[in-house]
């Protein structure tokens, strides 16, 4: 193997392989979300993160349902790309790839937001695979492979 060869291996990505990689980004982002809903000492801290030292009970159940609804949200939006993994034509991969990428973008946006304007976010490990997520999901769609 030449290096020419070895340099077009390192610059191509099976789009599956991407896909893969991006349903264990997300759900490792949302191991909190999902683990709040079972305890509520993990429900409180992030709670405490989001709202201060002491949160009302009224925003505590407001924050409960947040994460019932986005942990399900996400969980969903897992079992879609899981689910793309059935198709077999790039083109279609590909087109599906730029819209999980601009999925992925909204997801991403209001933790850059926050982050930006030193507002309560989550946490930076988190919005970094994030990135990552939807940094794959763009080089999918423009370089991805079968």
């Amino acid at each position: 193997m030449n290096f020419i060869q070895i340099k077009s291996k390192l610059h191509t990505m099976k789009i599956k392989t991407i896909f893969k990689i991006n349903i264990a980004l997300i759900f490792i982002q949302s191991i909190p979300l999902i683990l709040s809903l079972f305890n509520q000492e993990i429900l409180n801290a992030l709670a405490v993160d989001a709202f201060g030292e002491s949160p009302s009970q009224d925003a505590i159940k407001m924050f409960e349902t947040f994460c019932l609804v986005l942990g399900l949200t996400i969980l969903g939006i897992i079992f879609t790309i899981y689910g793309t993994l059935s198709f077999n034509d790039l083109g279609v991969l590909k087109r599906l790839s730029f819209l999980f990428f601009v999925l992925a973008g909204f997801f991403s946006l209001p933790d850059l937001i926050n982050f930006f304007r030193n507002e309560p976010t989550a946490p930076l490990p988190v919005i970094i695979l994030g990135l990552t997520t939807l940094g794959l999901f763009f080089y999918g769609s423009k370089k991805g492979t079968l």
